[in-house]
């Protein structure tokens, strides 16, 4: 790659987007304005808008039902409430109440103890949707605790006891934070959530027009016939993008910054005076720059797979509400930075923000932030420069994209990697929402009518509806008898590996206790042995055998047939809705996905997955036994010493599966 070019084509690119005055003022001068108008302006209003709540009064209803010494004293000590009115409590009143022109009704009753002492109830009524009855009530609630506590000390003198006889227990706060450390939560709080969602914007705005936008412009062409490589021309927009997407975040983060410390100075005189943590903040800014990267790098690849910018926009609408969501973590208060988390991306910048900001973080979580963040950045790079340099991704047709148009006029065009997406998403909804409804009725149920009903059944009626044969795009042809007599050696020697890979991801981010007991619970539900078989290995198995090395494979084949296995795998992954798992069932998408290739067979991988649910099934089910603790010690866990023989299995098998396997098969539907 020629750095030169890459430089040429940067300084291209920014200076074009710098040009554009909308662009400058979107991104530079709205946050600027924005932020103090937004937020010293709102916190104006709120503080005025209180005191004028608290002039404008109130009127009170009364309803003595005791009629006594007391309970004249308590009506009395209320009527010391300044702008609140009192009226007698008579049958209109609940009509006026309705129609709010009394805010709160107040009623006194008496009871006697089981030594014949008088005690008074007060019943205060109010609306609590409302604003303005809330605060009546905390005035009303404020005065008459302290009416309560007067009385109390004067009972205690006329019966000669101490007055203070009943504060036996005296509670007095001792706050050790600084003002500064305090700052830092409330900061924490919110800041990460809207500087990584500034992130984005800043990111999207150009993104979809740097490559989406030319292909509208029809520039892009010119642009592919000059000297200059298309690695570079990926490489110039990437760096366009990080640059904008920077500058974008930087000024709105000093922006709101500015203007919440301006607020929480006006709200709080301890907090007057407190500087920003400016060392907090240039850690963050080095942090946010991996992540800005990442984004960066997807939304290029958006941008590139988009026939224009309209299809892109749509394309960063589920990319933009995962950033959301995700981003949304800091607001959750027990949920602090660990090793584990700060390798989920957007989350660990979340978190580490909050961290940092309150000053209560470990240099590991800024590494681990920042090396699984840019090794997030190196594949998405990689993924980008491979579609900008497939000529059938940059310029495809309406036909291609998988239209309804398209569909019509032939069936197979459903294989293309959006409608992949599409169908995966939306198995995904109905497995969340139904299957895990399902699930938690009733576990064994559920998971059998998740894999018949949600997972299996759909395929074969739409390849029903679409009149496709189910044997050649579902690959049920059977395999060599050679190649299929080495996948139980294949299976059980992969799933030792995968398991003893667990094992070591355990022993560095510990699963919970709770996540541990309730996969285990899978294994022990209350049924016969052969129908929790049939449930945990067999129809997985089958069902979701057929839908992503069968199915949602073909989706993704005109990437070649490694690509294609990478993105089932990831989609396999993912579809298990674990993130302690997600590695694991990675790897083991993998192996499947190349049995079912290379074999073009799906029975391959159908019986590869049964063999490894079966085995742990198995060793789980029948870990009493001595031939089981054989190769299982405490904990379920596999002796880490069949590492080695596992691997050498695993090698040879899979060495002479490779040499017997054909490859004369098809890579598209056709």
């Amino acid at each position: 790659m020629n750095f030169k070019h890459t430089l040429t084509i940067y300084r291209k690119e920014l200076m074009e987007v710098l040009r554009d005055k909308r662009t400058i003022f979107t991104t530079f001068i709205l946050p600027i304005i924005l932020y103090p108008l937004i937020i010293v302006g709102f916190n104006s209003v709120m503080m005025r808008q209180t005191k004028v709540l608290e002039e404008r009064g109130a009127t009170i209803a009364v309803q003595d039902s005791v009629n006594n010494e007391i309970s004249h004293r308590l009506i009395k000590d209320l009527a010391s409430i300044k702008n609140y009115t009192y009226v007698p409590y008579d049958k209109n009143t609940l009509q006026h109440y309705m129609n709010k022109d009394i805010q709160s009704i107040v009623t006194i009753c008496d009871s006697l103890g089981s030594d014949n002492t008088q005690f008074f109830k007060v019943f205060i009524t109010y609306d609590k949707s409302k604003d303005q009855s809330k605060i009546v009530f905390d005035k009303l609630s404020e005065q008459l605790s302290k009416t309560e506590k007067e009385l109390q000390q004067e009972r205690l003198q006329i019966s000669g006891i101490n007055p203070h006889f009943l504060d036996l227990v005296d509670i007095e706060e001792r706050d050790t934070s600084s003002a500064q450390k305090k700052m830092g939560m409330f900061l924490g709080m919110f800041l990460p959530y809207i500087v990584i969602m500034m992130l984005f914007a800043g990111a999207s705005i150009v993104a979809a027009d740097l490559v989406a936008g030319e292909k509208d412009r029809k520039t892009l062409e010119t642009l592919l016939v000059s000297s200059v490589g298309r690695t570079e021309i990926v490489m110039g927009k990437y760096l366009t993008i990080i640059t904008l997407a920077m500058l974008n975040m930087i000024v709105n983060l000093f922006s709101i910054s500015f203007s919440l410390q301006f607020m929480l100075a006006n709200q709080s005189k301890e907090m007057a005076g407190v500087a920003l943590p400016v060392n907090a903040m240039l850690i963050l800014l080095i942090a946010m720059i991996p992540l800005a990267t990442l984004f960066a790098a997807l939304l290029v690849s958006i941008s590139t797979f988009s026939r224009n910018i309209k299809e892109a926009r749509s394309y960063e609408q589920p990319l933009m509400m995962i950033a959301m969501l995700l981003g949304m973590v800091s607001f959750i208060p027990t949920i602090e930075i660990s090793n584990l988390l700060a390798l989920i991306p957007i989350v660990n910048i979340a978190l580490l923000f909050k961290a940092v900001l309150i000053n209560e973080y470990a240099l590991s979580h800024i590494l681990i932030t920042i090396f699984s963040t840019l090794i997030l950045d190196v594949i998405a790079i990689l993924i980008t420069v491979k579609l900008f340099n497939t000529e059938s991704v940059l310029f495809r047709t309406e036909e291609e994209s998988g239209g309804l148009k398209a569909l019509k006029k032939k069936p197979q065009n459903i294989f293309n990697p959006y409608s992949g997406i599409v169908y995966f998403t939306i198995a995904l909804i109905v497995l969340y929402y139904l299957g895990s409804y399902w699930q938690t009725k009733d576990l064994y149920n559920g998971l059998i009518q998740t894999e018949i009903i949600i997972i299996a059944l759909p395929v074969l009626i739409l390849l029903k509806v679409l009149k496709l044969k189910p044997k050649e795009v579902l690959r049920l042809h059977n395999p060599k008898l050679g190649s299929f007599l080495l996948i139980p050696f294949i299976a059980i020697s992969a799933s030792i590996i995968v398991s003893i890979f667990s094992q070591l991801i355990n022993l560095v981010f510990p699963f919970p206790e709770k996540y541990t007991e309730a996969l285990n619970q899978l294994f022990k539900m209350n049924e016969a042995p052969w129908k929790v078989f049939l449930a945990i290995a067999l129809l997985p198995g089958i069902c979701e055998e057929l839908l992503f090395r069968g199915f949602l494979i073909r989706f993704f084949e005109k990437y070649g047939r490694m690509w294609s296995i990478v993105i089932s795998s990831i989609l396999f992954a993912a579809f298990h809705l674990d993130p302690f798992r997600f590695l694991p069932v990675l790897l083991l998408g993998f192996l499947l996905g190349y049995l079912a290739v290379r074999s073009g067979s799906v029975y391959a991988s159908m019986f590869s997955h049964i063999v490894n649910n079966g085995l742990a099934f198995v060793l789980v089910t029948y870990s009493n036994f001595s031939w089981v603790k054989f190769l299982v010690s405490e904990g379920d866990n596999m002796h880490y010493w069949l590492i080695i023989p596992a691997t050498v299995i695993f090698v040879i098998s899979l060495s002479v599966f490779h040499k017997v396997t054909a490859k004369g098969e098809n890579i598209c539907v056709e």
